[in-house]
């Protein structure tokens, strides 16, 4: 049993070296995709300075979720489709949000 019966290609080295270059830069900029996009709804909920103090939440009976679940959604979707660009901009998404507002969690209790 070599290797095409279990269906690996034999790719050059020069062709992976582009493949994951390409992949890579691409990855890298998901990633920064991740921080503009989770910079960018917070500025459009909470205005252009992040001043605002009252601003329009989602909140599910006693708990208010955060716009970073977004996050958390395209990390467990990049798991089985696209994990080089879904799980980098999920988790700059994350981590935009770990920066600006302090908190890891897309879930926080409201009284």
């Amino acid at each position: 049993m070599d290797a095409q019966d279990v269906g690996a290609q034999d790719i050059s080295r020069a062709q992976f070296l582009r493949l994951t270059a390409r992949r890579s830069g691409a990855a890298a900029g998901a990633l920064l995709l991740g921080f503009v996009v989770d910079g960018a709804w917070a500025r459009l909920v909470r205005g252009a300075r992040l001043e605002r103090e009252r601003y329009p939440t989602l909140v599910l009976g006693r708990y208010r979720v955060h716009h970073n679940v977004v996050g958390y959604l395209a990390i467990v979707v990049g798991i089985f489709l696209y994990p080089w660009l879904l799980v980098p901009f999920g988790l700059g998404m994350i981590v935009g949000h770990r920066m600006r507002d302090r908190l890891f969690w897309f879930i926080e209790g409201v009284e």
